[in-house]
Formats: structure tokens, C-alpha cells, sequence
């Protein structure tokens, strides 16, 4: 026999509020931690900007073919569409450019990731660059 739906206690909507929040702080805090981390080593974050550059090279290596098909597909149309084709051709001369420039900041910072003579310099404390990142980053104290 069935008793019916079990009843929550009264204010298990604000515990579960709390717990969220203070779940959220937590992960701030790990992001907080492992930024500063990162951001203190020399080779960390020579090596994390070395693979920002290399993911972002990626993603664009695909847009810029798509856009050079939208190019293409656009390109020498009369009237109103010629003014489309040039935006068109305009925002994919910016995304090359904007490849190169990552190609070649991509290639200085796998260079000193592995510069042996740079390897694993650490600013310390750590303290003051964790309060940095929460106030530039979160904006939060």
C-alpha cells in the first residue's frame, strides 16, 4: 500500500540554495588556484598559451574554409550582393591575418615552453596573484 508523495521539510529549498552557492564558490576557488598556478611557472604558462594558440588555430583553420566558400559563392554578384562579397572577403582577409599572427605567437611560446634555460621559473608568493585573479577575472573581494 502506498502512502502518498514523502514531504520535504520546510526550508529545503534554501538549504539546497546554500549548498549550491557554496558549491560555485568552491569551483571559483579551484579556478582561482589552478589560474595562479598556471600563471606563476614559467613553463605552465608559456605551455598553456602554446596550446590556447594551437586550439584557436584549429577552430579557425575550419572558418576560414567556410568562409572562403562564402567568398567564392558571393564574389563578382551584381548590385546589392557585390557589397555582401566584400564584407565577406573583408572579414576573411582579418581572420588570415589574425591566423598568421596566431601561427607565429603559437610557435614563440612552444619555444620557450621548451627553453631549458627558462624552464620552471616561479613567482611567489602565490597569494597576492590568487587575489589578482579574483579581482580581474571574477571581480570578486
Amino acid at each position: 500500500m502506498s502512502r502518498g508523495k514523502k514531504r520535504k521539510r520546510p526550508g529545503w529549498q534554501k538549504r539546497q540554495r546554500r549548498k549550491d552557492e557554496q558549491t560555485e564558490e568552491v569551483r571559483y576557488e579551484d579556478v582561482v588556484v589552478d589560474t595562479a598556478g598556471q600563471f606563476t611557472c614559467s613553463t605552465k604558462i608559456a605551455d598553456d598559451f602554446a596550446y590556447q594558440a594551437r586550439s584557436r588555430i584549429e577552430d579557425l583553420e575550419s572558418d576560414l574554409a567556410f568562409n572562403r566558400v562564402a567568398v567564392e559563392i558571393w564574389k563578382d554578384r551584381p548590385g546589392r550582393a557585390a557589397v555582401l562579397a566584400e564584407a565577406l572577403a573583408a572579414f576573411l582577409a582579418e581572420r588570415e591575418r589574425y591566423y598568421e599572427a596566431l601561427v607565429q605567437l603559437r610557435d614563440r611560446f612552444e619555444v620557450l615552453a621548451r627553453d631549458e634555460s627558462f624552464q620552471h621559473e616561479h613567482l611567489e608568493p602565490v597569494e597576492p596573484f590568487q587575489d589578482l585573479i579574483r579581482r580581474r577575472v571574477f571581480d570578486l573581494r
